[in-house]
C-alpha cells in the first residue's frame, strides 16, 4: 500500500452514475473524479477501504482523444459532471448507457442516436443558489461536490443569461445592507436559498427569495433594484423556518408581480409557480415529449392513459390528437396546476386524478375504464409492478415509456415484453448535457 500523498498510475476503465473514473487496483475500485475512460492518470489515493479507495487527480498522463478544455472554470462544483468530454462524446456515452442497460437484461434492440442540443449551453430555466456569509462577505452559488459547503459563483454557462446578472444585485445588496447568508450549524441567518426561474419563449422571470423567517430587510431597495430594468415578473419571497433540506417552505408573500408566470411548450401555455414541477430544459421537453407524441400514433379517438403526469405537460400534448386524456399523480398541487393548465388552454378533453399510481390505475380498470394508448413517465425507480400488471390487463394498441433511468427502464420492458408487447422503438433524448443523465422513450406494441 504507498504512503498517504504517494503518487501510482491506473488507467480508467469506466465511469460511475456521478461521472467519476472508475479503475482497478490490486482488487480494489478506485474512483478518481475529472477522468475518462481509457486515460492514463497520475493519482493520489486516500480514503482506502477493503474494496475500494479515493484518490486525487495529479495529472493525466494519456488523455482521451475526446477531452476538452471545460466550459466552466468552477471545477469543483457537482453540477457539470462531463464538461471535459466533447458534446458528441458525451452523446454516444448516453446511448451506450441505454444499450448497457438493455444488453443486461438480454433485450437486443437498436438504440438510436441520441438527440442532442445544437448549442449546450444557456438551457436551463430555473436554478437554485445556496446562500452563506463568510467573514462578512455574502456567497451565493452552488454546493461543492458531496458537501454542502457552498462555491461563490458570478455565472454558471449552462443558466440562461440573466442570471447572473439576478445574483449580483442580490450579492450587492446583502453585502451594502449587512443581509446574513444561512448559517446551517447555527440555523440562523436571513436569507437561505435564491430560486431564479424563466419562461424561455414567454420571455418570462420569477425570483424566488428562501428566508429562514418572515423578516427580509431592506427589503423594498432589493426590489427596486431587481425591478429597475424591467425584465422581472414575480418576486416572491418562501419563508422556510424547517431545519431540514427541503428549499421551500409552505408559506410564501408576493412582493411584486404576480404567483406564477408563463411558459409555452409546443404552442401551449403553462403557468409555473415557485413550487411547480417543470422541465429545467425547454428545447429538449420539446423534443421529449414531441417523441412521445410520435410513439403514441394517436388519430383523434383514443382514449389515453398519462400515468405520473406531474403538471400535465405529455397530457396536454397528448390531449391535443386525442379524444380523452387522463392523468394520474400522486402530488395534489401538480394535479391542481394540470387541471389549471388544460382549462387556459381550453382542452377540455382531459381528466386528472389525485393519489399513487399503483392505486388509482387498478381503480379506473375494475371501474371499467379502458385505455387505447397508455404513456408512462415514472420517477427513477420505475414503475410499480402493480401498475404494469395492470397496463398488460387493460391491452392498450401502444405503450409509450419516458424513462430518466436505463436500468429501471429495461427492467420493466421485460415484464411488458413477457406480458404480450413487442419492443418497437428507442430514443435516448440528452435533457441534461454535461451530465450523465440521459432520458429514453419508447415504444411497444401490443402482440
Amino acid at each position: 500500500m504507498p504512503n498517504h500523498g504517494q503518487p501510482i498510475t491506473l488507467t480508467i476503465n469506466s465511469l460511475t452514475e456521478k461521472g467519476d473514473g472508475i479503475a482497478d487496483w490490486h482488487g480494489r475500485k478506485i474512483f478518481i473524479p475529472a477522468t475518462l475512460p481509457g486515460e492514463q492518470v497520475s493519482v493520489s489515493l486516500y480514503g482506502v477501504k477493503p474494496k475500494y479507495a479515493q484518490a486525487e487527480l495529479n495529472y493525466i498522463i494519456q488523455p482521451h482523444p475526446k477531452r476538452v478544455e471545460p466550459h466552466c472554470s468552477y471545477s469543483e462544483c457537482g453540477g457539470c459532471q462531463l464538461s471535459h468530454f466533447s458534446y458528441d462524446a458525451q452523446l454516444e456515452l448516453k446511448r451506450q448507457q441505454v444499450v448497457d442497460a438493455l444488453a443486461k437484461k438480454n433485450i437486443d434492440h437498436p438504440v438510436a442516436v441520441c438527440l442532442g442540443m445544437e448549442y449546450p449551453l444557456a438551457f436551463r430555466n430555473k436554478a437554485v443558489f445556496a446562500v452563506r456569509s463568510e467573514n462578512g462577505v455574502s456567497q451565493i452559488g452552488f454546493y461543492r461536490k458531496n458537501s454542502h459547503q457552498v462555491i461563490d459563483i458570478s455565472a454558471c454557462p449552462i443558466q440562461h443569461p440573466q442570471t447572473a446578472e439576478i445574483i449580483t444585485t442580490i450579492r450587492n445588496w446583502m453585502n451594502e445592507f449587512q443581509i446574513q447568508g444561512y448559517d446551517e450549524t447555527n440555523h440562523s441567518g436571513c436569507l437561505r436559498y435564491v430560486m431564479i426561474r424563466h419562461g424561455f419563449k414567454a420571455n418570462t422571470c420569477m425570483v424566488v427569495l428562501v428566508t429562514l423567517s418572515d423578516e427580509l430587510p431592506a427589503e423594498q431597495e432589493l426590489i427596486a433594484r431587481l425591478t429597475a430594468n424591467g425584465e422581472i415578473d414575480s418576486i416572491i419571497q418562501n419563508i422556510n423556518p424547517e431545519r431540514v433540506n427541503r428549499i421551500l417552505g409552505e408559506r410564501q408573500r408576493i412582493h411584486f408581480g404576480s404567483e406564477a408566470i408563463e411558459d409555452v411548450l409546443h404552442e401551449l401555455k403553462f403557468n409555473i409557480s415557485a413550487h411547480s414541477f417543470y422541465q429545467v430544459n425547454p428545447q429538449q421537453t420539446d423534443r421529449l415529449y414531441a417523441t412521445a407524441l410520435d410513439y403514441a400514433e394517436l388519430k383523434g379517438e383514443e382514449t389515453v392513459f398519462d400515468i405520473y403526469c406531474g403538471i400535465g405537460t405529455i397530457s396536454l400534448y397528448l390531449a391535443q390528437a386525442a379524444r380523452h386524456v387522463i392523468g394520474i399523480e400522486v402530488v395534489e398541487q401538480a394535479i391542481n396546476d394540470a387541471r389549471h393548465n388544460a382549462e387556459i388552454n381550453q382542452l377540455a378533453n382531459t381528466e386528472f386524478y389525485v393519489g399513487k399510481a399503483e392505486e388509482v390505475v387498478p381503480a379506473l380498470y375494475t371501474k371499467g375504464y379502458k385505455a387505447d394508448v397508455m404513456v408512462v413517465d415514472p420517477p427513477r425507480k420505475g414503475c410499480e409492478p402493480v401498475v404494469l400488471k395492470t397496463m398488460a390487463d387493460m391491452r392498450p394498441e401502444r405503450i409509450v415509456y419516458v424513462s430518466c433511468d436505463p436500468d429501471s427502464l429495461a427492467r420493466d420492458l421485460v415484464l411488458l415484453c413477457k406480458s404480450g408487447y413487442q419492443l418497437t422503438k428507442v430514443q435516448p433524448v440528452d435533457m441534461f448535457p454535461h451530465s450523465m443523465h440521459v432520458e429514453t422513450v419508447v415504444q411497444l406494441v401490443k402482440s
